[in-house]
């Protein structure tokens, strides 16, 4: 992951021109939520990169990522790719950035009473690749070390699982993998009198809401219950968003950036969670004969907070309040004051849905192209993968496949339906894993090993040919 992120930087920090600048966060949000979500994983490149590099690294991103928020140039759209990387970069809190971080796993794997067999497999599959190359997979290997460790609990000594267990726990939050209440309870020690009483109030109501058994009788206590929480739950997120409203200074100290770094996660966790709130809200009040547009106004309260046009938020916001002072009338004029009422109140709902249906269009419009094109320029232009068009679709050709047969033909087909065939540049066995998985994904699959047919190969690189393949001839009429 080190090589990854040092890549970011290079693209990130630095004198981007403001037509490049939205691409290329676009870019860095997909290429690393793959990284975190294991789609593309990480592998040791020879080099001996501790975590502590990749927790600089992150601090220097993060430090742009925050300059770029703040500048009044910034568009609505480099806001939202930028609040889909935060979550996505490690910490890099004080003992992540010391010179020998994370080594509690190198005691754990000398560890005088537990089996030599057991020693081998934490060295070999957590410790060495954590300190050479630290990436989301460690933390899968550990939590699947820790389910075993802890399968019988008289196993192990009670010592030695509780290591195991810190172990575990620190990789969390290196990977800043905590749950929304423990992100809130780290920030506290930040927080001055009145901003705590918000905190306070929004953990107790959040509690209160996991605790609630689901029953008939608890429907009229959850709605209400959800209603409070949503409420305690904005108001949280107006005391955060206000403290992250000043750019950092130059010479901010290091703690407070790490500091910094965990106010923003927690505002986008409380994004995240609103979401889940206004979702068990509807399928409650659905239960006793529904709100959708409710909903909707609730959403552009939490869009405004998330910098989404907050303009037009607090003017909805606004609207509301005054149709809530000026109340229900007989009449006004000759009209009858309840439709007047009714009409005004469903323009403004009509405003909310626009505005939530504009948000929706513009993450539409920002990501899906992009994963494809990035998925094709990741895979088929890599050092073992070159490529040509036939038509709207495209032929590529694969200079060696070596080790995992399985990625190689993954990096094929994650381009989708578009790639129609395959030359390799090497010998394979007609039967092998590779030819057959191809077969399977009805991917035209050729092997080549004559050097001037591949040097003519390689000169088709980007022009339109036609493929035809034949039992004598491996490629041919190209």
């Amino acid at each position: 992951m080190g090589t990854s992120l040092e890549v970011m930087c290079e693209l990130l920090v630095g004198n981007l021109e403001s037509g490049d600048r939205l691409e290329a966060l676009i870019f860095s949000a997909i290429y690393l939520k793959w990284i975190n979500t294991g789609q593309i994983p990480c592998f040791e490149d020879g080099g001996h990169p501790r975590p502590n590099r990749h927790a600089e690294i992150s601090r220097l991103i993060f430090r742009e990522l925050e300059r770029i928020y703040c500048m009044k140039d910034t568009s609505l759209q480099e806001v939202l790719a930028i609040r889909k990387i935060h979550p996505c970069l490690p910490s890099f809190k004080a003992e992540f950035t010391a010179s020998v971080p994370l080594t509690r796993i190198r005691d754990v794997a000398h560890w005088g009473d537990i089996p030599h067999d057991l020693k081998l497999q934490i060295k070999h599959t957590i410790q060495n690749k954590l300190h050479r190359n630290a990436g989301p997979e460690d933390l899968v290997a550990t939590e699947a070390m820790l389910a075993r460790i802890t399968r019988n609990p008289e196993e192990y000594s009670e010592a030695f699982v509780e290591q195991f267990k810190i172990i575990h726990h620190e990789l969390k939050d290196f990977s800043m993998l905590r749950n929304l209440t423990e992100q809130l309870e780290s920030i506290k020690e930040s927080f001055d009198d009145r901003s705590l009483s918000a905190l306070t109030l929004f953990l107790e109501c959040k509690e209160r809401l996991d605790n609630l058994e689901e029953s008939k009788d608890a429907l009229d206590k959850s709605i209400d219950l959800l209603l409070k929480t949503a409420q305690s739950l904005n108001a949280l997120r107006e005391v955060i968003v206000k403290g992250l409203e000043s750019s950092l200074r130059n010479d901010v100290p290091d703690a407070a950036i790490a500091m910094r770094k965990k106010w923003r996660l927690c505002e986008i966790g409380l994004e995240d969670y609103s979401f889940l709130l206004l979702s068990r809200f509807l399928n409650a009040l659905e239960a006793v004969g529904g709100a959708q547009q409710l909903k909707e106004n609730a959403e552009s309260k939490n869009l405004g907070l998330s910098g989404w046009k907050p303009e037009e938020c607090t003017a909805i916001g606004n609207e509301l309040l005054a149709w809530k002072e000026k109340g229900l009338s007989e009449k006004e004029g000759s009209e009858d004051g309840k439709a007047v009422w009714a009409l005004r109140f469903k323009v403004t709902l009509d405003r909310s849905r626009r505005l939530t249906k504009e948000y929706s269009e513009a993450l539409l419009q920002m990501f899906p192209q992009k994963v494809e094109c990035y998925v094709i320029s990741q895979y088929m232009s890599s050092p073992t993968v070159d490529r040509w068009a036939v038509g709207e679709q495209i032929l590529c050709y694969l200079k060696g496949a070596p080790g995992d047969e399985d990625r190689c033909l993954w990096q094929v087909t994650a381009a989708g339906n578009n790639i129609k065939g395959v030359v390799l540049l090497q010998e394979l066995p007609h039967l092998s894993h590779l030819g057959v998985r191809a077969g399977q994904e009805k991917v035209i699959f050729v092997t080549c090993e004559d050097d001037d047919k591949i040097a003519d190969i390689q000169k088709l690189n980007g022009k339109c040919v036609r493929h035809n393949t034949t039992g004598n001839f491996p490629v041919k009429d190209l």
